[in-house]
């Protein structure tokens, strides 16, 4: 029996030259390969450890930089201190986002699903409760994080010993899989937090996905006129990348979607005012401001 990473290796692609991928594996666990080594023509070679696809990403200096929250507890724990610091309507908001993006991944009866930027995986582990087939569908997912995607793997084996996924740790920005090979990419806020390169995560989830396929891409949309996209603006200039802010607009993040989609649906899941004890660890939305959670549906 091939394992999950042989049967998607045709789809695969160095980052640094476009070449072909040769497999050697070390070790390996059902259908996981845990230890072993990519290499492409050019002898581009990249490490596989502890189940995870290495491609030597590094994580951005804001937005979430993973490493300094998992040294010292496990990713149940890590997950529970979040869980436990949201108001009980922020939990409801986001079960209905998920859900959502969980049902327009299943009408889509995908083959490939590529996860970018998953982090704690919190859209796979939807996904891995549903009842999407897992002799037919391989979820791939992708993160800056070499570490949180180990995590995360150990995390899912316990809670889904039965099931398992492709882990890779890369750049959003230069997937390591050819033109036209996903039948759906999925972002839950991971393209979001990208701040400056969103457009350049947007174009590269539109390379990498089918002509046949689509995109779903969670967003939080603010009002210009608020305090939140103020502070937001404030945020982004002293970090060299004034304008980035326009990332919380709605016809702005339209637009960059229809650049690379020729069908775009915008699909409003929550529509709300944010509470004054609600969304405290969050950058967005803030206090007493209007805010919705989207889905945007691209259909190349």
């Amino acid at each position: 029996m091939k394992t999950k990473l042989e049967l998607i290796l045709p789809k695969m692609r160095c980052p640094l030259c476009g070449g072909k991928f040769q497999l050697q594996i070390g070790k390996t666990e059902k259908d996981e390969v845990i230890e072993g080594l990519l290499c492409c023509g050019e002898n581009h070679r990249f490490g596989i450890h502890a189940g995870v696809v290495d491609f030597g990403s590094q994580e951005q200096e804001i937005g979430n930089d993973w490493s300094k929250y998992l040294d010292d507890k496990s990713p149940e724990e890590f997950d529970k201190e979040i869980e436990d610091a949201k108001s009980e309507k922020e939990k409801q908001e986001q079960a209905a986002l998920l859900h959502k993006t969980k049902d327009l991944v299943l009408e889509k009866k995908p083959e490939l699903v590529i996860d970018i930027a998953s982090g704690r995986g919190m859209l796979l582990s939807t996904l891995l409760e549903s009842d999407l087939p897992d002799n037919s569908c391989t979820l791939v997912a992708t993160d800056l994080s070499f570490e949180i995607l180990a995590k995360d793997r150990l995390k899912f084996k316990r809670r889904f010993p039965d099931k398992s996924l492709v882990y890779i740790a890369c750049d959003a920005t230069n997937l390591p899989f050819a033109d036209d090979t996903a039948d759906v990419t999925v972002s839950f806020f991971g393209i979001f937090n990208m701040f400056n390169l969103i457009e350049k995560g947007i174009a590269e989830a539109s390379r990498v996905t089918k002509s046949s396929g689509t995109l779903l891409n969670a967003f939080v949309d603010i009002k210009e006129d608020s305090e939140g996209y103020a502070k937001t603006a404030e945020i982004c200039a002293q970090n060299n990348m004034a304008g980035t802010e326009k990332m919380c607009l709605f016809d702005h993040i339209k637009s960059i979607h229809e650049k690379y989609f020729s069908e775009l649906t915008p699909i409003t899941v929550v529509e709300s005012i944010c509470g004054e004890s609600e969304h405290v660890g969050d950058l967005l939305p803030y206090s007493g401001e209007w805010y919705a959670y989207r889905v945007y549906a691209g259909r190349k």
